[in-house]
């Protein structure tokens, strides 16, 4: 053989020799890029369920400092309302007493005590209303106040 048979032949088996080591490199970078991406992702989805774990825990911490808040301020807030209840009966009742005092002097009766009349007892039965029921009502008179035509 000639040592262009001997060259041909060695160039032929360092090309095979450089396709089979190209392969190989390709093969063990899939490997180790399906390697690293199934790492990625198993590390992602270990960050997103402790993310999700701690958002429930502040979630449910939140929600009951929430609904305490709430209970506190609505605990206040009846205490509120029942004081503002209690002032506006001793209102009304102030103003019922002056009213009563200011019809009797308007009608002349002297005034014997300067306290104002007891507080009517409240019906725990019906709610109060501040009309007549309409079978009450009466129908005006005509001609009712004027002086007759002629005087």
């Amino acid at each position: 053989m000639g040592r262009f048979t001997e060259d041909m032949g060695r160039l032929r088996d360092e090309i095979e020799s450089e396709r089979m080591a190209r392969q190989t490199l390709i093969a063990d970078t899939r490997q180790e890029v399906t390697d690293a991406a199934h790492a990625f992702i198993s590390n992602l989805k270990s960050s997103v369920e402790t993310l999700q774990t701690n958002f429930r825990e502040t979630h449910a911490d939140m929600a009951q400092a929430a609904r305490a808040d709430r209970n506190a301020f609505l605990a206040q807030l009846g205490g509120t309302v029942a004081d503002l209840q209690r002032q506006t009966v001793t209102l009304v009742n102030d103003l019922a007493g002056e009213r009563s005092a200011g019809r009797q002097a308007w009608r002349g009766a002297a005034s014997t005590s300067a306290a104002p009349p007891a507080a009517r007892a409240k019906s725990d039965t019906a709610p109060k209303t501040w009309h007549q029921p309409p079978a009450q009502h009466k129908a005006p008179v005509k001609g009712a106040g004027r002086a007759p035509k002629g005087v």
